[in-house]
Formats: C-alpha cells, sequence, structure tokens
C-alpha cells in the first residue's frame, strides 16, 4: 500500500493500482518513491486532485488506461517527473485544466496515445479560458498514437525543450502548441519533431504575438510545417538552429508565419517541397544561415512592406519572391548573390562592407548605396541607382536607370557600362583603374552631368609612356560640366584632364618633384638622387617616376646597393678574431691561469711532441672559431646578419723575455640584409706577426694583422615592373696593428687579470661594377678605419667537477669605438652621378662576455669549451670555441 499523510506531505512508497485520490489528503507535495507504481481501475484516474494545488513529485512509474494518468485541476499545481508517466489513446498523460508546470527530467518519460502534456482551458464563445502553462523537458516526451496535440498549452505560457531533450509526436496536427494567453513562447535546444500526416506541424503559435527560439542545438522538424503561426500570431523567430518541413505537399513551408513579423535566421530553414520561409503580412526577415527551398527560399504575400536584410553568411537556395505591396532587400556585411533571384523587389539598399551581385535584376523604384561597396558583375536594374558619401559602386557589369554618384563609382579595370545618365556630384569620386597597356572606362549611353567631383587615378605596375592620353568616361549623349579635379598615386607624375563634347580624356605629365625630396631616410635621399640624375629615358628613372611615395622610397632603398657599406663595417668588426686568438696565445704561453691551457704541439730532442701551453720550446698551436650575430637597423640602413667560422694556425718561440711568433688562416663570412633582399660572402685569408713578454706581474702583448678578402654579392632590385638580379665580385683587405697591457693577480683560490687592448684597424676595398642590369653599381677603391679600445678583466679559478680536475674562466669587458662608426660606399648608375649610402654602424660601444671551462679528461687529454658574446643597444654577436689537446 501507500503511506498516509505525514506533515503536510504525501509519500507513496508501496505500489498502488486504483489511483491516489489527492482531495482526501491533506498537505500539497506527493512523492512516487523509485521502484513504485501506480495504476487506476478503468475510468479513473491514477493521480488527481480537483481542491488544492499539489506539487507531484514522480520517481516511479503512473500509467492509465481509458483515463488522464495525471490530473490535477487547480492553478499553481506542478509535475515533476524522474520516471515514467503514461496514458493510452484516450487519455492524456498530464492533464491540468487550471494551469501549472511540467518538468521532465534527462532520462524520464512522458508518453501517450493522445497528447503527453495538456495545460489550461481554451476560451470559448461563453468562457473566457484560463490557465498559463510552463514545460520544461530534458528527456522524452512522445506520441505512441497519431491523435492530438503532443504538448498543448491552451492558455499560453512557455514551453523549453533543453539540450538532449526529445518531444516526438505522430499526429496530424502539432508536436507542440502555445495559444492564447497573456504570451506564448517557445525555446528549442533539442529536437521537436512530428512525422505524422497531413498538416503535421513541429511548432504551432496562435491567439497573440508569439516568441519561438531556435538554438543553435535545436532541430525543429514536421512533415507540413516546422513552425507554423497563424494570423493571430505575429512571430518573432530566432533561429540558429534547424527547421525544416520534410513532406512532399507543395505546400509544406518550412516556416510559415500568416501573421508576419520579425525573423532572424543564422542557422538553416529549408523545405524539402515548397517554400523555406512563408510571410502574408508585414515582417522584417535578418538571414546570416541558410534558406533553402524546393519552390522558393522566401516567399512574400500580399500587399505589404517587407524588408530582408541578407548578412555575413547568408545563403538562398531558390528565389525570393515579393509581393505586392514595398519589397526591400537590404545588404549587410559582406556577401555574394545572384541579382536575379529577387523577383518584384521594389527597393535595393547597400549597408554593409562588400557585396557582390551577379545576374539580372530588377528593382523596381530605387537602389541606394549608402555604405560599402557594392560590384555590379551582371546587369542592374533600378529607375534611380543613387550612391551616397559613404558609400561606392563597382563592377564591370551594366547599371540601367539614372545614376547620382555623390560618393564614389569605382572602374578597376575594363569597363562599367551605364544604360541612362550619369551626373557626378560635388564631392564625389570617380576612381579610375590604369595600366600602361589599358585603362578602364565608365562607358554611359545617355548623358553625363558633371558637376564637380574628382578623378582618382589608381595606377598599377608597369612602366607609363609620359604625355599618353587615357579616355576615362564616354557619354553618347554628350558631357556637360566638368570634374573639380584628379589625383593619382603617382609621386612624380600629375594627372590631367581634357573635355570635349562626349569624353573625358586623362594624361600624365611629369611634376616638379625631385625624386630625393621624398626620401624619407638618408640613404633613400642620396639614392633618389643618383636616379634623378638619370634622366627621362632611363628604364630605371621611368619606374620609378611611376610610384608613390612609399613605392619610390622602397624602390631606393632597393637600388641604394646598401650591402656593400654594411660589408664594410663588418669586416673591421670581424678583424677582432685575430686580436682575441693572439692575446690568448700569448696570454696561455705565460702560464697566465686566467687562460685556456690546452695542450699544444712543441718541438723537442725527439721532435714534434703535445706538451703545456706555456713551453719554452718553439710551439705551434691552432684555434677553430665560430660566430653568428646581428646587427640591428639604425633607420637608415636595414639590419644585417652575419655569420663567419674558420681556423687560425700559429707558431712562436722564446727569443730572451720576449715570446715571438707567425699565425695565418682561413674564415669565411656570410652576410644577409633581408629587408633589401640582398647578401654576400666573403672568403678571408690571415696572416700574422705577434710578440709579448712579461714584467713580473706585467704583461705586454702586440701584434700585426693582414687579411685578404675576396667578397661576392647578390642582390634584388624590383619595383613596379622593373626587375634586376645584380651580382658583383671584388677584393678587399684589412690591415691592423694592435697592443694589450695585463696585470696578473690572485685573490684566494682565484685567478685575475686586468687588461687594456688598443687596436687600429684600416679596410681598403677596390672599386667594382655590378653585373645583370640597368640598376648595376660601380664603386671606385676606397678605404675605411676604426679604432678600438677594450677594458676589461679575465679571472680563472681551479675546481673539481665529478672528480675532474676543472678550471673556469672568464671574462667581462668594454669596447669603444672612435670616430665615425657609420661605414659608407660611394657608388653611381652607369650615366648617373655619384651618390654616397650608409651602411649598419658599427656598435660605438659594446659590452664583451667570456665563459669558459677546461677540463682534464684523463692524464693524457684536455678539453677547453669557450663562449664569447658581444652585445650593444642594437646588435648582437655570440662565438663558440673548443679546444681538445692530447698526449701520447
Amino acid at each position: 500500500m501507500w503511506g498516509g499523510a505525514r506533515a503536510a506531505d504525501v509519500n507513496v512508497t508501496a505500489n498502488v493500482g486504483t489511483g491516489i485520490n489527492l482531495d482526501t489528503q491533506t498537505g500539497s507535495t506527493v512523492e512516487i518513491n523509485p521502484g513504485v507504481t501506480v495504476t487506476n481501475v478503468p475510468l479513473s484516474v491514477p493521480v488527481s486532485a480537483t481542491i488544492n494545488p499539489w506539487a507531484l513529485t514522480n520517481r516511479g512509474a503512473i500509467s492509465s488506461s481509458f483515463a488522464n494518468a495525471v490530473s490535477l485541476s487547480v492553478d499553481g499545481s506542478s509535475v515533476t517527473n524522474f520516471g515514467s508517466i503514461a496514458s493510452d489513446a484516450t487519455g492524456n498523460s498530464v492533464w491540468m485544466t487550471g494551469g501549472g508546470s511540467v518538468e521532465n527530467k534527462a532520462g524520464a518519460t512522458i508518453s501517450s496515445g493522445h497528447s503527453s502534456i495538456r495545460i489550461g482551458t481554451a476560451p470559448t464563445m461563453s468562457t473566457p479560458g484560463g490557465g498559463a502553462g510552463t514545460v520544461i523537458n530534458a528527456g522524452t516526451i512522445t506520441q505512441t498514437g497519431t491523435s492530438g496535440d503532443l504538448v498543448t498549452l491552451l492558455f499560453g505560457g512557455t514551453v523549453t525543450n533543453l539540450q538532449g531533450g526529445t518531444i516526438s509526436a505522430n499526429n496530424g496536427s502539432n508536436a507542440v502548441s502555445v495559444g492564447q494567453g497573456a504570451s506564448r513562447t517557445v525555446i528549442n535546444s533539442g529536437t521537436i519533431t512530428n512525422t505524422g500526416s497531413n498538416f503535421a506541424a513541429g511548432v504551432l503559435v496562435q491567439g497573440g504575438a508569439s516568441t519561438v527560439t531556435n538554438n543553435a542545438t535545436g532541430h525543429i522538424s514536421g512533415t507540413f510545417n516546422g513552425v507554423y503561426a497563424s494570423l493571430s500570431a505575429p512571430l518573432t523567430l530566432t533561429n540558429n538552429g534547424v527547421i525544416e518541413s520534410t513532406g512532399s505537399n507543395t505546400s509544406a513551408r518550412a516556416v510559415e508565419a500568416t501573421g508576419g513579423g520579425t525573423f532572424t535566421n543564422t542557422g538553416t530553414i529549408k523545405s524539402a517541397s515548397s517554400d523555406g520561409l512563408y510571410l502574408a503580412r508585414g515582417g522584417t526577415v535578418t538571414n546570416s544561415g541558410t534558406i533553402s527551398g524546393a519552390v522558393r527560399a522566401i516567399n512574400f504575400t500580399g500587399n505589404y512592406a517587407r524588408i530582408l536584410n541578407l548578412d555575413t553568411g547568408s545563403v538562398l537556395n531558390g528565389i525570393v519572391q515579393g509581393g505586392t505591396g514595398v519589397d526591400s532587400l537590404v545588404l549587410l556585411g559582406t556577401g555574394s548573390e545572384s541579382a536575379a533571384k529577387f523577383l518584384a523587389f521594389e527597393t535595393l539598399s547597400m549597408q554593409g562592407k562588400a557585396w557582390q551581385l551577379n545576374g539580372t535584376g530588377t528593382f523596381s523604384t530605387s537602389t541606394d548605396v549608402k555604405s560599402g561597396k557594392l560590384t555590379v558583375a551582371g546587369v542592374l536594374t533600378s529607375p534611380t541607382i543613387t550612391v551616397q558619401s559613404a558609400g561606392t559602386l563597382t563592377g564591370n557589369g551594366t547599371l540601367i536607370g539614372a545614376v547620382k554618384n555623390s560618393g564614389t563609382v569605382l572602374v578597376s579595370s575594363g569597363a562599367l557600362g551605364v544604360t541612362g545618365s550619369f551626373t557626378s556630384q560635388a564631392g564625389s569620386t570617380l576612381a579610375i583603374g590604369l595600366t600602361p597597356a589599358s585603362n578602364a572606362v565608365l562607358g554611359v549611353t545617355g548623358t553625363a552631368t558633371l558637376n564637380g567631383g574628382t578623378v582618382q587615378v589608381q595606377a598599377g605596375s608597369g612602366i607609363y609612356a609620359p604625355s599618353t592620353t587615357y579616355t576615362i568616361l564616354t557619354a553618347s549623349a554628350g558631357r556637360s560640366g566638368t570634374f573639380s579635379s584628379v589625383t593619382s598615386n603617382f609621386a612624380f607624375l600629375d594627372p590631367t584632364l581634357t573635355y570635349d563634347a562626349n569624353n573625358v580624356y586623362l594624361t600624365l605629365v611629369r611634376n616638379g618633384i625631385d625624386f630625393a625630396s621624398i626620401g624619407g631616410t638618408p640613404n633613400q635621399r642620396s639614392a633618389g638622387g643618383g636616379v634623378e640624375s638619370l634622366g627621362f629615358g632611363n628604364p630605371i628613372y621611368e619606374a620609378v617616376a611611376l610610384l608613390d611615395i612609399d613605392g619610390a622610397r622602397g624602390a631606393f632603398d632597393q637600388l641604394s646597393g646598401e650591402i656593400h657599406a654594411s660589408i664594410k663595417g663588418s669586416l673591421l668588426d670581424d678583424s677582432r678574431f685575430v686580436r682575441d686568438a693572439v692575446a690568448n696565445r700569448l696570454d696561455a704561453a705565460f702560464g697566465n691561469p686566467a687562460a685556456t691551457s690546452a695542450p699544444l704541439m712543441a718541438y723537442g730532442e725527439g721532435g714534434p711532441e703535445l706538451a703545456a701551453a706555456d713551453t719554452e720550446r718553439f710551439a705551434v698551436w691552432s684555434q677553430g672559431f665560430g660566430s653568428w650575430g646581428a646587427r640591428g637597423s639604425d633607420g637608415n640602413a636595414a639590419a644585417l646578419d652575419r655569420s663567419t667560422g674558420g681556423l687560425l694556425i700559429g707558431a712562436d718561440a722564446l727569443a730572451s723575455a720576449w715570446r715571438l711568433g707567425v699565425l695565418g688562416g682561413y674564415s669565411r663570412s656570410s652576410f644577409d640584409v633581408g629587408d633589401r633582399r640582398a647578401s654576400a660572402d666573403s672568403d678571408n685569408y690571415h696572416l700574422g706577426l705577434y710578440a709579448g713578454t712579461n714584467w713580473g706581474a706585467i704583461a705586454l702583448r702586440a701584434g700585426a694583422a693582414y687579411a685578404w678578402h675576396h667578397i661576392s654579392t647578390t642582390r634584388s632590385v624590383s619595383f613596379g615592373g622593373f626587375n634586376d638580379q645584380l651580382s658583383a665580385g671584388y677584393n678587399a683587405g684589412t690591415a691592423q696593428a694592435f697592443g694589450e697591457l695585463a696585470y696578473a693577480g690572485r685573490a684566494g683560490q682565484f685567478s685575475f687579470e686586468p687588461f687594456a687592448n688598443l687596436a687600429y684597424v684600416n679596410l681598403r676595398t677596390d672599386g667594382f661594377t655590378e653585373r645583370g642590369g640597368m640598376a648595376a653599381l660601380t664603386s671606385g677603391s676606397s678605404s675605411t678605419d676604426a679604432t678600438f679600445t677594450t677594458l676589461g678583466v679575465r679571472v680563472s679559478s681551479d675546481f673539481k667537477l665529478g672528480g675532474v680536475e676543472a678550471t673556469a674562466r672568464g671574462m667581462l669587458g668594454w669596447r669603444h669605438a672612435f670616430g665615425d662608426v657609420t661605414p659608407l660606399s660611394t657608388v653611381a648608375f652607369a650615366g648617373s652621378d655619384d651618390f654616397t649610402i650608409a651602411g649598419v654602424p658599427i656598435a660605438r660601444d659594446a659590452a664583451l662576455v667570456e665563459l669558459g671551462v677546461d677540463l682534464q679528461l684523463t692524464s693524457n687529454a684536455k678539453l677547453g669549451l669557450s663562449y664569447a658574446g658581444q652585445f650593444s643597444a642594437d646588435a648582437h654577436d655570440n662565438g663558440f670555441k673548443a679546444k681538445l689537446g692530447l698526449s701520447f
């Protein structure tokens, strides 16, 4: 049996076969426990109440035959279902005539052969009706029969079908029906479907303004209608999911709104056999999704005003039929559509960013380009075609009507035809595309009335012939008036306009602006002056003359040959590798603990043998080095990336208290100036002399060296239709003299050596002539020098690393460059004046860092590893060295 009243609560813990009459109970809540079944005797109701409102929670199973399963007649009642509620075809699963709410939880079911949920009482001629309802479904509501609305709110309310929820009907009416009352709302995130015959609809709303929202996960379908709104129900529809009609009836529309309304679609609306969207009254449709129909995508009928807004993402599969009222097409955002789809439309308004109209279409009253760019690729017919100040009309199609331009008409190439008249208003723009071979034309069959406005010449790349005349507008029925001005994207050619009775002509004439004056950097101005001196008739001059300011500046950068100057600075900077090798060798030769002490080859009584770095015998040593780095742009010359690697070999011997030696070697350097499309390589051959001595703790080291460089460069010059691939090969030589004074000391386990270094470096570069085209540069021989001072300290300390004897070494220094640190090259084109170009500067001040470690791997093997870095505000350089000494 079932438990009795308990503190205003009825708790059903045992099966009930004769129903529960809550009118005989005390309280307001009743709960049917899990596993409990409640059934009825025929014609009675399993759970009923007619006197007071009750809140029913079902966790078991309620079922009926020949009756409603749950009947709660008083407003304020509620049903929360966690289990199952079922009725046969003679009754409803839940019937709440006075109104109330039903919540069907996830995993729960409500099923009926008739209506699963029926709330409220519909008004009649003699009664007002009442009882608004609320239904929330996360489970399954299904129909086992074929008659009756599955979920129906007879006096308004809200049906919410949550994601994962299913409302599945099989009737000739509606899966969900909401009518009358104060409000009518359906919100769907799950599935609402009706697979019945005849006029089976997914959702029906009627009896007043209604709202249907189908969210992104929602799917509403019916054999006849997905959504139907009656004449009495102006509809606000928001669809982000799918609404469809699946039947074969040619009147089966996916959305049928006989009362009109407001419709926003970002999802899919589709009909298998009729119209996707049907409006029989006034309304506004905004589409950024897909609307498809086997007959029409959209059908507007009757003498009403309708607005169709197409936004970004809009797809219309099928025609759009206008009615007998005023039907307006508004283009928002971006997209492309066929004008032929829009039948019996009166107005077209472009208010978006960019749209293209293809095909042949007519708008019987007006076309208005208010904002954005409208491209006409087909034929557009409208009595008046107006371009507002923020709008642009373009394309290679045909405009049939009177075109009035207060904004921009753009003809990039080919022709834009006007079958009718053209009027240019003050403040408007006619933009005309131009190439060396052809120009765009606005062709007018009627009259062209020019009340001012600007012609804007948009020239493409290529070599233009100065003083060539181009026809940019033709008017078969005559031209009157003039444009007020003409502009172009040329920096050095001025466009001029001339007129005759039927045409407007454009001519380009060289202006008085010299090339150098528009340069944004010293190098650009210098190269511009060189190009200016070439004069007309020279391909470089004529190509530059047709550029805009930014294009000319880019061309001057490419033409400058800046890499030749930047290489000079890098070769001066790289002279330090020889100085560093000499300093390290002499440091080690006199036993300075801060120096790398890997063994070297020495000559003894038995011939060559490995010996300590501070041997007093004749010794041969070698050092490999590698480095890569970059020098940043100074706002004039572009950044340069550099890498170098090589090997130096030296030999020295004691002469009294002095260590005298000679060295030689080879290295290869690579340079890249990406922003100038230029690169280079240099093969370097080194020869030097050095000497050093110690006076107690004071050390003196000095040397002189010379390097022979063979430089190969390649660079690309490409702008405005001009293209050259240039190369050069030439020699250079670097001479340097250097000296260092150091003092060795010790503090506990640390050895230290403050030092001061002075170096003078001179680079002499041979003359060269590039090969590969008209932009090839010629330069005479030149000389560049620099003086460097370095102050720093070297530090070392012995330690053990896992039982291995080791020495840690480091150096910290500051290098200063004297004089002019910006390398220069003076060059010329064939037939031009000389001009001087600056390379990327050498760092005026730089911090030097070295870190290294020597490991005594075995009694016969010693490994030395070191890192060297050079850092400044606009440059950095990183290098590594490794030495391995073996004795036998």
